[in-house]
């Protein structure tokens, strides 16, 4: 496994006794599983540590056990989606799995909702946990629940660690496209087969649509950030898009960079103002999941992807490829467009930071006072409709969010990992009203391993973009307004410092306090509600 940070261990844990016989030899469960040190070698050698979750008094606990003894972490979080979600966020930021442990039933049950953002957003992970032994009737058994039918629809798979090459399968079929989690259950049931090698097609009907274009456009999804031609994209000279989901896989301040592509974007939005004037869409990698309303574009266009994407793009023409080359070749015919994003770029800034103090500047201000080397960290809300355009990455590593989901609550457990994954990257999550609660508990994770993590609240009292609705439709407003929407006095009471904003120049001065490697803080910004509802005219 490699472990990210070799010479970190979790604060507060005893040193290991080796006299605990408890711990070194002695079967804790009655099912008869393969060895678990095999396991944990193929675990050490193939997946990214360290490992996240909370392990029982069965297999899971002999096989942290190994894997300690390996040098492998672990981190105990408090709720097993988390465990999963960071596990995942792992997977996402290295490009290899992350893992996740827990018991069986309920456990795994916890794990779910982890499993399924992990799988909506396509981050690898494995996880472990513990179950009965294959072919015992789980509906008469003390936590018994059905394990594949718990996780068929927010996995690729639910297997056992009987078979060879245990781990080196879930690993490769946990990075195939698209990728996702792998469950792997602590018991004999077989492992999982060989992931199929994706199928092929000639580029030759692309190809020729791209060299009858005169005005093609580029829309990247997230396979880019996964792909060996990704750097080639920044050598185009024609617009490019990126989805949500793929924010980052193109240096966000070159300039033929035209921001984000969501499928919905209105009058001021540059995908409104720039995608109507071209001849051609070249999608690659765009897939239907990745943006809010996959429709048929006004001109022609084409896909190239590892997988078929269709699904409501109508592309003329589509083809099953992970080798670019001559699709980057023809376009390097190109030269269009540059004058245009600038101008639409410049005007779309120049109206989100035109209304007071909003969400826009506060993102604005937040880069510049790390010179843009920050990771943001998105939950979904208004907040993040703004920062899909304001929040111009260089790297995929500086912008997390969910971007195919909307999950809400996921920025935190996100944030955490990633700050856990590089913490040379000072990292911000920003969350809303209604996300910061859900997995609050976590933020001790921060505290107890001094992560440079900036927890944000972008706060308009309520759940704005749920509002939205409300007041266009003349529906209730009671169950989205909150009465007292400050968390100050919870984030002191856990250990990390705070203050409450509502200007930019208190806000500066917040953010020029805050040391990184001291430890996490928090910044709790209120906007005015009315404000934050109009901020997002003519976006979305």
């Amino acid at each position: 496994m490699r472990w990210i940070q070799p010479g970190r261990r979790p604060q507060g844990l005893p040193s290991r006794r080796r006299e605990n016989s408890s711990l070194s030899g002695q079967r804790l469960t009655q099912p008869v599983i393969p060895s678990i040190e095999s396991l944990a070698d193929e675990l050490t050698d193939k997946a990214v540590g360290p490992v996240f979750g909370i392990p029982g008094g069965g297999p899971s606990l002999e096989l942290l056990d190994a894997l300690e003894r390996r040098g492998v972490a672990y981190v105990r979080t408090h709720f097993e989606g988390c465990a999963a979600l960071m596990a995942g966020t792992m997977g996402r930021l290295s490009g290899e799995p992350g893992m996740c442990l827990s018991i069986k039933g309920p456990g795994l049950a916890n794990m779910v909702s982890g499993l399924a953002a992990s799988a909506l957003e396509g981050f690898p992970l494995l996880a472990v946990c513990e179950a009965f032994p294959r072919d015992t009737d789980w509906t008469v058994r003390h936590k018994g629940m059905d394990h594949p039918g718990l996780t068929s629809a927010v996995s690729k798979g639910c297997f056992g660690i009987e078979g060879k090459r245990v781990v080196e399968n879930a690993v490769a079929l946990a990075k195939a496209e698209v990728p996702g989690p792998v469950v792997l259950n602590l018991n004999d049931e077989q492992a999982p087969p060989p992931p199929v090698t994706p199928e092929t097609s000639v580029l030759g009907p692309v190809i020729k649509q791209i060299e009858m274009a005169k005005r093609p456009v580029v829309i990247v999804g997230s396979l880019a950030a996964r792909s060996v031609w990704a750097s080639r994209l920044e050598s185009l000279a024609v617009p490019v898009f990126v989805t949500a989901a793929a924010k980052g896989a193109l240096d966000e301040g070159l300039r033929y960079s035209a921001g984000v592509f969501t499928g919905v974007g209105l009058e001021h939005t540059p995908e409104a103002k720039i995608v109507p004037q071209s001849d051609l869409v070249i999608g690659l990698g765009l897939r239907a999941g990745e943006v809010l309303a996959a429709k048929p574009f006004e001109c022609s266009a084409v896909n190239v992807d590892t997988i078929g994407s269709d699904q409501g793009f109508e592309f003329l023409a589509s083809a099953q490829s992970q080798i670019l080359d001559s699709v980057f070749d023809a376009l390097d015919a190109f030269d269009w467009g540059s004058d245009l994003v600038a101008d639409v770029v410049t005007s779309l800034d120049n109206r989100l930071r035109s209304s007071g103090f909003l969400p826009a500047d506060a993102l604005a201000a937040i880069q510049r006072r790390f010179a843009g080397q920050v990771r943001g960290v998105f939950d979904t809300g208004n907040f993040c409709t703004i920062a899909e355009h304001i929040w111009r990455p260089a790297h995929p590593n500086h912008c997390l969010m969910s971007g195919k989901g909307r999950y809400m609550g996921t920025a935190l457990p996100m944030a955490i990992a990633a700050a856990e994954y590089d913490p040379s990257v000072p990292t911000v999550a920003v969350l809303g009203d209604g996300g910061i609660g859900m997995f609050l508990a976590e933020a001790r994770l921060a505290v107890e391993r001094t992560l440079p993590l900036l927890i944000v609240l972008m706060s308009d009292g309520g759940f704005g973009s749920v509002r939205g609705r409300a007041l266009k439709d003349g529906l209730t407003q009671a169950p989205l307004i909150i009465n007292d929407p400050s968390w100050l006095t919870v984030l002191e009471g856990m250990g990390i410092p705070g203050v409450a904003v509502n200007k930019e120049e208190d806000l500066s001065t917040a953010l020029e306090a805050w040391v990184p490697d001291s430890g996490p803080s928090y910044v709790e910004i209120s906007f005015d509600p009315d404000a934050y509802q109009e901020m997002i005219i003519g976006i979305r």
